[in-house]
């Protein structure tokens, strides 16, 4: 049954409590029924692949996303190499999930670059552009419809996660527990 999604995309390398919190903002300000977590094979605009095999990352998502309004799409991973936000949102439509426009979100750190995302005028008529701001920057004119949600931002980045593993600090409660605990069991992100 096609219900009101929003697709929120990245590495999620690892998931962490700043992605939960966005995902729940959006969900409940915007009023999507389903917030569905895309992660990336490989992201186009990062240097290199993820430090998380495609394996991993699911597996923590696994384990983030308990919640009856969240999911997971696997169709970046599954279809495999550089990932594009065109074809995952041409596919949600073309398999019926969403009723009306999905909702795309997409954090503030992404907006100066989305004039070269593939299609981007493409992707802004098939999704409704939910830009989660952290500052007050003004958007391109590319993006002047887009959907804002001002976040009070959780000071907590995927790399920053992963230094902090790799150097030996602290990072249990920047993560789910069940996160943190398949990171220490599967000695993650220890490997420089």
């Amino acid at each position: 049954m096609a219900e009101r999604v929003a697709l929120f995309g990245g590495s999620f390398d690892p998931v962490h409590i700043g992605h939960l919190f966005v995902a729940e903002e959006v969900r409940i300000r915007l009023g999507y029924d389903r917030v569905i977590f895309v992660p990336a094979a490989h992201p186009p605009h990062k240097n290199g692949p993820p430090a998380g095999s495609a394996t991993d990352r699911l597996a923590m998502l696994g384990l983030a996303v308990e919640h009856e309004c969240f999911s997971i799409g696997r169709w970046e991973i599954d279809r495999g190499g550089v990932s594009y936000t065109i074809d995952t949102v041409r596919q949600v439509i073309a398999d019926g999930l969403a009723s009306g426009k999905p909702g795309l979100i997409i954090g503030d750190d992404l907006v100066s670059g989305f004039s070269s995302w593939r299609e981007p005028e493409e992707v802004i008529n098939l999704a409704n552009i939910i830009v989660v701001r952290r500052q007050d920057t003004p958007l391109p004119e590319l993006l002047r419809d887009a959907h804002t949600v001002d976040n009070s931002p959780l000071p907590v980045s995927s790399s920053q996660i992963r230094k902090r593993v790799q150097s030996g600090h602290a990072f249990r409660y920047l993560v789910p527990e069940p996160v943190y605990r398949y990171i220490v069991d599967h000695r993650l992100y220890q490997d420089s």
